[in-house]
């Protein structure tokens, strides 16, 4: 078996080296060893490197980039030799869309959509709660949730069991979203924002959860997962949104009707868009490192390359310059 040496940075800290979406399926091809890049020396050891949002350290890296985002972020080719993201669009072999309900942290709540319903249940719909809703944060999410949250609760009560606007008494969130869900006939799954192709894991996890959606974000959904099982809030504005939940939660057939709705989507799916990605993964580490380099080593692409990076650098340097000054202030102040 062919030997490659990858490395990771700037990805999501749950992010485990040996088990997900990417390593699966490069150990059914290759050796694969994992360099540890938080040595410095093994820079140059690299020959692949995955990397995600969450800093700029993979611009040290003179080897084959691969950007991984699991946010609404569009990939910059110029700075990326592959990318695996959310938009739909075509990029000769450089992109691959893979939405990040495909990826191995979440294979249990995909899996449980393939299941017959019932399984799904949890107390039956007369013993439930209205609404829930688990958000881990709402820093750099859109208005709408919040507002639709607002909203939705001075019609009827809605429990909220993360650390977004908790109100149950639990500051630092349920530590099982699905258990929580389910006791509830809707959950709110809005995105963080609304774009076409950035569809995460809350759709999915609501269903998982054996409840009606409130979903809000892409547009696009609705060409994976069932629309007739969960309620589509995309293009609608708050007041039409809780409105429509109102008429469902009224309606005790259509409710049932729509709960009891199958199948929630393609079972083959998952099959076919992981053999498209297997032959995107292949294509890149099947070639010679050199050979699967997709930005010019010369040209104005390098240019640009050598200028971002020097100009993250330069910021870099001057915010700690920033913070050393601040720490300087705070200890002389302490000593006067």
């Amino acid at each position: 078996m062919k030997t490659i040496r990858i490395g990771y940075t700037d990805i999501y800290p749950d992010t485990n080296p040996t088990n997900n979406v990417i390593h699966n399926i490069l150990k059914e091809r290759y050796n694969v060893e994992i360099v540890d890049t938080g040595v410095p020396e093994n820079r140059d050891r690299v020959e692949y490197l995955i990397y995600s949002v969450n800093g700029k350290k993979y611009l040290d890296y003179n080897c084959v980039r691969i950007y991984v985002t699991g946010e609404n972020l569009v990939p910059e080719f110029n700075l990326c030799d592959y990318a695996v993201g959310f938009e739909h669009m075509s990029f000769g072999d450089r992109f691959f869309r893979l939405p990040i309900y495909f990826w191995e942290m979440y294979r249990k709540d995909y899996d449980a959509l393939l299941q017959d319903r019932s399984a799904l249940m949890g107390p039956s719909p007369e013993k439930r709660d209205f609404c829930g809703i688990v958000a881990s944060n709402n820093y750099f999410a859109d208005s709408m949730r919040e507002d639709f949250f607002n909203a939705l609760s001075e019609y009827k009560h809605v429990a909220s069991g993360g650390r977004a606007f908790n109100n149950i008494g639990m500051p630092d969130g349920v530590p099982d979203k699905t258990q929580f869900l389910k006791n509830y006939k809707f959950s709110i799954a809005y995105e963080n924002s609304s774009y076409p192709g950035y569809c995460t894991e809350k759709l999915m996890q609501a269903f998982a959860a054996g409840n009606v959606p409130i979903y809000w974000g892409d547009p696009t959904a609705v060409e994976q997962f069932n629309e007739k099982a969960f309620i589509n809030c995309c293009g609608l504005t708050i007041e039409e949104a809780v409105a429509k939940v109102k008429e469902i939660d009224n309606d005790d057939d259509r409710y049932l009707a729509m709960l009891s709705e199958k199948p929630l989507l393609d079972d083959g799916l998952r099959e076919k868009t992981m053999e498209e990605f297997r032959k995107f993964i292949f294509n890149i580490f099947d070639q010679d490192p050199k050979a699967a380099k997709r930005i010019p080593a010369q040209g104005k692409m390098a240019v640009y390359n050598d200028a971002y990076r020097k100009l993250v650098r330069r910021d870099e340097m001057l915010r700690n310059n920033k913070v050393t000054m601040l720490i300087g202030k705070i200890l002389a102040k302490r000593k006067m």
